[in-house]
């Protein structure tokens, strides 16, 4: 069996390097590590020094807020803790859930202002430092030792992991370009803060999802702007390898939980995840203090782990829609392994239906938002079962975003589904992002430490094994993530990314054990390590053939680490080199009226956008743009209307225009609270010298290569 499971792991690594061969060859000096001018004398070293100072501060405030009002809520609950590793954990993740939440209501009475998250803030940690300093709750006795020691071999995987952390902190300290966190992670937030409250934009279909840590950003971009934003999630890598670290600790002695926690941060999406400001990391740190507050609650039968399970599972339903997979198979793992330690149905039943009611109780509020504007709860999910206004969805905008899903993975065939792990592990870039190889090689042998079998025996201990749980866990949700109710994205994966990283360590020591080598599978392991993190990113790319150029085939994964945190280049030519599209919006800002409604083609700009935008594809407005656009033969054309008058610019044009007229009319037939929607996506460069003409109309000249583009 020790040959079998070595033979196992170096059959994976040497098919999952494949193409090693082409960097023995070449080296790595063909390989695009560093991103922007190699202007080392570093002109812009004291405006990245002030960004980065800045965006540190603030995170590290709002960071620090919330896990002192998690513990302030813990202390008020009488909750108690077995170590820091726990008590930080769990403090961060219900302060954070529960500052996003008084968000939600600051949003609902028209109080979302920067000034007020401001204050906010202040108060709790004046209130929390006041508090902790007159009142200091012990913990257990077990909690005297805080961190245990490290061991000389856990040294090497804390060094692996800190490597990882410091790449996703350099580039989240990078300005922020990434599509959806433009689109809407920091756009609606940033809209939020404008008005101080919510509000609708009609023809964005994400308009209506719920957005718990899009507040929570809207905290960072009052307190520092969008990189402190983009810090905030970074933060939860580390929170999110300390609920690895105590799952290990806990329940899967001996194996290392500093390897689980290194194999985790050194995840590839994952480590690009903490440079940017998505929520699939925020959801992934969610759902493992729930997973982890569960197995808590199956120990101890406290109410105080179930509450925390509760609260966490609604966070990451007000996170992502995906969450609803996690609650189903929560409550009924929760039913069927209560009943089988009992033997009693009815306190399991009773246990599982206060977890799913309490955990859709958090984001109740969300789903009648969302239901009382279209009549459906997760719009546009679930579309043929409660319909929508046909006005912002239809079968049109349906088929499309199918396509879009469709687009990831393979067919669903039986021998496909059969051989999911292998082709996502192989083929990373029909699924998105990566994962590396080391969860394939090292989970499965997992199974001789389940096969032998690991329950406590004594009174009140679970039959059912944590590690035995955990699997089952990992299995339901891989099931349901390849069942066509879901999309073969790798970014939904990352939320059982934590447990996977635990059954890897147990799958190491138990390799480890019966080999009898510990030292070469330590350097093995050390290796396949190392070559997740960024700078090799191109080894992971396992079908690409444009080595001498290109931008690389995976998706979700740091391909270079951008100069403009050093100071090599100015953040503003940094955002207008990476976004087409910032120099236009910029103009706009300062030459469109503000009322200014602007039909647009692109996206991933919103941020930089207008106060008001139209995308070309929504449902209310298609057939008009449509019509528009073929007339005029340009693709770049973007219509704007205000209230004294409608108009197209292009080229540097103003000219009225009845279809403009109409596109207008038709984008704010619908009534809404909100003021004119606010998203704008042109697909043009712009020149930073655009002027006025006489007729206050937009000129600039045309900076774009091809006939096709226009300068607006």
């Amino acid at each position: 069996m020790a040959l079998v499971g070595a033979a196992w792991v170096v059959l994976v690594a040497a098919f999952y390097y494949r193409q090693l061969w082409r960097v023995i060859a070449g080296g790595l000096g063909p390989w695009p590590v560093l991103d922007g001018p190699r202007d080392f004398s570093l002109p812009y070293l004291g405006e990245a020094i002030r960004s980065a100072a800045g965006s540190l501060l603030g995170a590290v405030v709002l960071t620090g807020a919330a896990i002192a009002a998690g513990l302030s809520i813990a202390r008020f609950a009488r909750w108690q803790f077995e170590g820091a590793a726990e008590r930080i954990a769990v403090a961060a993740s219900v302060g954070i859930g529960s500052l996003a939440c008084l968000g939600f209501v600051l949003a609902v009475v028209g109080a979302y202002r920067p000034w007020v998250l401001r204050a906010v803030i202040a108060v709790v940690l004046v209130v929390s430092v006041a508090s902790w300093l007159r009142v200091r709750v012990p913990g257990p006795e077990s909690s005297t030792t805080v961190w245990p020691d490290v061991a000389r071999a856990g040294r090497i995987w804390v060094g692996v992991a800190a490597l990882a952390l410091l790449f996703s902190l350099y580039g989240a300290l990078a300005p922020v370009v990434d599509y959806d966190a433009l689109w809407f992670h920091l756009h609606f937030p940033k809209v939020f803060l404008e008005h101080g409250r919510f509000v609708d934009l009609r023809h964005e279909y994400v308009s209506l999802y719920p957005m718990l840590w899009e507040l929570w950003f809207g905290y960072g971009l009052a307190l520092g702007g969008a990189n402190t934003a983009a810090l905030l999630q970074c933060a939860t890598l580390p929170l999110t390898a300390l609920v690895v670290f105590e799952l290990t600790r806990r329940y899967a002695p001996p194996a290392s939980p500093w390897l689980a926690a290194a194999l985790f941060v050194t995840v590839p999406t994952i480590i690009w995840e903490g440079t940017t400001a998505y929520v699939d990391l925020a959801f992934t740190f969610h759902v493992s203090v729930a997973v982890f507050a569960l197995l808590r609650h199956c120990d101890t039968r406290r109410v105080q782990w179930l509450a925390v399970a509760s609260l966490d599972l609604g966070f990451a339903l007000a996170t992502k829609h995906v969450g609803l997979i996690v609650l189903a198979i929560a409550c009924v793992g929760t039913l069927i392994i209560r009943w089988h330690d009992d033997r009693r149905l009815l306190p399991a039943l009773r246990t599982a239906t206060t977890l799913g009611v309490m955990s859709l109780l958090v984001v109740l509020p969300w789903y009648v938002r969302a239901w009382l504007a279209t009549g459906n709860p997760v719009f546009p999910e679930l579309y043929g079962l409660f319909g929508g206004p046909p006005d912002r969805w239809d079968e049109v905008a349906r088929a499309g975003l199918e396509r879009f899903f469709a687009q990831f993975g393979r067919p669903r065939t039986p021998v496909n589904q059969l051989t999911l792990p292998w082709d996502m592990t192989m083929h990373e870039e029909r699924y998105g992002g990566a994962l590396g190889p080391l969860f394939l090689a090292l989970v499965p042998l997992a199974a001789l430490r389940l096969r032998r079998g690991t329950r406590n025996i004594g009174d009140g201990a679970p039959r059912v094994s944590a590690l035995t749980a955990l699997t089952i866990f990992v299995i339901a949700y891989m099931a349901l993530w390849a069942s066509p109710i879901a999309s073969f994205q790798m970014r939904w994966v990352l939320a059982v990314t934590p447990v996977l990283a635990v059954l890897a360590a147990v799958g190491y020591e138990q390799l480890a054990t019966v080999l009898r080598a510990r030292v070469a599978l330590t350097v093995l392991v050390v290796a396949l390590l190392i070559l997740n993190l960024p700078p090799y990113t191109p080894a992971h790319e396992h079908e690409r053939r444009d080595w001498a150029g290109g931008s690389g085939w995976l998706t979700h994964v740091v391909h270079r680490m951008p100069l403009v945190v050093i100071g090599a280049e100015s953040r503003d030519a940094y955002l207008q080199r990476m976004v087409p599209t910032y120099a236009a919006w910029r103009a706009a800002n300062r030459m469109l009226p503000p009322n200014a409604m602007v039909l647009t083609w692109s996206g991933g700009d919103h941020f930089f956008g207008t106060a008001s935008r139209i995308w070309v594809f929504s449902p209310a407005i298609r057939d008009a743009a449509a019509a528009r656009r073929d007339r005029s033969g340009a693709r770049s054309t973007l219509c704007a209307g205000s209230a004294s008058r409608t108009f197209s610019l292009t080229s540097g044009s103003c000219r009225r225009t009845a279809t403009a007229r109409a596109l207008r009319g038709r984008a704010t037939r619908s009534p809404t609270r909100a003021p004119p929607p606010s998203a704008m996506r042109p697909c043009t460069r712009m020149s930073a010298r655009c002027s006025t003409g006489s007729a206050g109309t937009p000129r600039c000249p045309d900076r774009t290569a091809g006939a096709r583009s226009r300068c607006w």
